[in-house]
């Protein structure tokens, strides 16, 4: 039972580890605009410069929401496992991402090439509610096609 507990929750500390790693000068948008743009401008040549700019920065949130996403399916999962209801492993999992989401732009807020915001943490909240979701649409239809009856 330790083992399984440990290769369930393991799983999220390297995760949160990793968005720690995010949250640095390592990932600001200085840092990531110097493959991003590159990238856009050689896939879309015609694109203006503030058009770079607009795209580089919608990548910057989709990121967000994709980092977000993927906590939010560790967690959930490892909830689970530990043998919380569906209800409540859903509602842990949205409340678990939420502080996630404040710690990290409050981390943001200490380092100087960043800026912390609460907009960031509505998309990380949105990755995770995203995420829910889906598994909620999973659950669903896995009842549906496989009764329990």
């Amino acid at each position: 039972m330790k083992k399984l507990t440990f290769e369930y929750w393991t799983p999220i500390v390297i995760w949160l580890l990793c968005t720690y790693l995010f949250s640095t000068d390592m990932m600001s948008s200085n840092e990531t605009s110097r493959f991003i743009e590159p990238i856009l401008r050689f896939l879309l040549p015609g694109v203006s410069p503030s058009g770079i700019g607009f795209l580089h920065a919608v990548i910057r949130k989709l990121a967000h929401v994709t980092e977000y996403f993927i906590l939010a399916t560790f967690v959930y999962r490892a909830l689970r496992f530990d043998g919380c209801g569906l209800m409540d492993a859903k509602l842990r999992t949205i409340v678990f991402v939420a502080l996630a989401a404040l710690l990290d732009e409050f981390h943001q807020s200490f380092v100087p090439s960043r800026t912390a915001t609460i907009v960031d943490v509505g998309y990380d909240c949105l990755g995770g509610i995203w995420a829910v979701w889906m598994i909620t649409a999973y659950e669903f239809r896995r009842l549906r096609s496989h009764p329990l009856l």
